[in-house]
């Protein structure tokens, strides 16, 4: 099809037009559809249309009509190689198309240069980080900043820069307002965006939220209901402030506020008492001087707090249940008895589930091992056999082997009479 294309020189007015119907004719023909669509794959690519382009296994009808298009005798072979300047200067010498590029974007529509808008969107990506970091000025987050930034969790949450841009505003703001006393999510949320559901789960706000909460409280983030929770509370922000209580008796209170009064009504008369996240949040324990030096016992199991009041009563030592759950009212209390200078034991059950939650005493809340080594498993009354491994129990590292050697369990209120010789010597 040489006579679309020889019709000689465009004239100067005509310099710059496209004419559509004739580049279709020559081009836009279907058996040249590989060629145009290579060509636009250079473009994507942000490379020239000059040079030589190598079409590989074509078709008789491909080459063909490529033949034809160039007005030359008829080639052979499965490989096409097509000069892209002699090209150019056909389509432009017969007043078709002032250039290759605006041939393929006539036929193919507009091309997007992949690798460009690849360059400016990874531009306004760090953008956003670097106007973050600016923002988000507390030592503990700038680090993690830069891992959500560079492992993809923001451009995952929040898609565009601009949409990461706000969010990030937003954390920044939050992170600035922390800690707060003992104030609900929604009310902490509804003062600062305006809206009493901006840190409901599932929003990228609320999702990267609870992890820098978490980072700024020092606690360990797990991806639950619960997990959630403790990372609030960690920076005195509530979650469901009367839900899981944590169980306590005798613990000892001097200050002046309504869990202090709480508290001490309750030792005089030795009876447990629960005590929810909104009394710790709002009437902290971290400075209670009645607590400075003296030993909090910590038993996994309620059973234990009732043997104990049955035989001990008020005379009991403080001791604190964590019910089996290790909810967050239990790791704030433990953590700000703690800080206000109690030294804390933990005992717990001898079977893998009771190991999990002994490890996250120690980590998470600094207490030590109470009658809970190799000695103690060997000593006590074995029970039921237990499935699975124990797990690492690095404060005694041979419990772990006698415990996978003898795989039965040992549950707390098997030995609460050896229990009980410490709870009434430090009562």
């Amino acid at each position: 099809m040489r006579g679309p294309v020889s019709d000689g020189k465009p004239d100067s007015e005509d310099a710059g037009a496209i004419d559509p119907v004739r580049l279709r004719a020559t081009l836009g023909r279907a058996q040249l559809s590989r060629l145009v669509a290579a060509l636009r794959r250079r473009l994507e690519l942000g490379r020239p249309l000059t040079g030589t382009l190598s079409l590989s296994g074509v078709t008789g009808d491909e080459r063909a009509a490529f033949d034809e298009l160039l007005g030359r005798r008829t080639t052979r072979g499965t490989t096409l190689l097509v000069n892209l300047e002699s090209l150019t200067r056909l389509l432009a010498d017969a007043a078709i198309c002032r250039d290759l590029e605006s041939a393929v974007q006539e036929l193919a529509g507009p091309v997007v240069n992949r690798r460009a808008a690849a360059a400016r969107d990874a531009a306004a990506w760090e953008d956003v980080r670097l106007q973050a970091r600016k923002l988000m000025r507390q030592p503990r987050l700038l680090e993690w900043l830069d891992e959500l930034t560079h492992d993809g969790t923001v451009k995952r949450l929040c898609t565009t820069p601009q949409s990461a841009s706000t969010v990030l505003s937003q954390l920044a703001q939050l992170a600035h307002a922390l800690p707060a006393q003992g104030e609900p999510l929604a009310a902490f949320a509804a003062r600062l965006f305006g809206d009493a559901h901006a840190l409901d789960p599932g929003r990228p706000l609320a999702t990267l939220a609870v992890r820098a909460a978490a980072r700024l409280g020092g606690v360990r983030l797990e991806e639950d209901a619960e997990g959630r929770r403790s990372a609030w509370a960690s920076v005195g922000v509530m979650c469901h402030e009367l839900s899981t209580p944590a169980l306590v008796l005798n613990i000892p209170a001097a200050g002046p506020g309504p869990l202090s009064q709480l508290l001490r009504l309750a030792a005089r008369h030795g009876e447990p008492v629960h005590v929810s996240l909104r009394h710790l949040l709002r009437d902290p324990l971290s400075a209670e001087r009645a607590v400075r030096g003296r030993t909090v016992f910590i038993c996994e199991n309620p059973t234990t707090i009732a043997l104990a009041v049955a035989r001990f009563g008020a005379h009991c030592a403080p001791l604190v249940c964590v019910n089996g759950q290790f909810a967050t009212p239990s790791l704030v209390l433990l953590r700000q008895l703690r800080s206000a200078g109690a030294t804390l034991l933990y005992h717990g059950d001898f079977d893998p589930g009771g190991l999990v939650i002994a490890r996250r005493v120690f980590a998470e809340c600094g207490a030590l091992p109470w009658r809970l080594g190799e000695s103690d498993y060997l000593a006590a009354p074995k029970g039921i056999p237990f499935e699975g491994h124990p797990g690492p129990t690095p404060w005694s590292p041979v419990l772990e082997t006698a415990m996978a050697l003898e795989r039965r369990a040992v549950h707390e209120e098997a030995i609460f009479e050896t229990l009980a010789a410490d709870l009434v010597s430090h009562g």
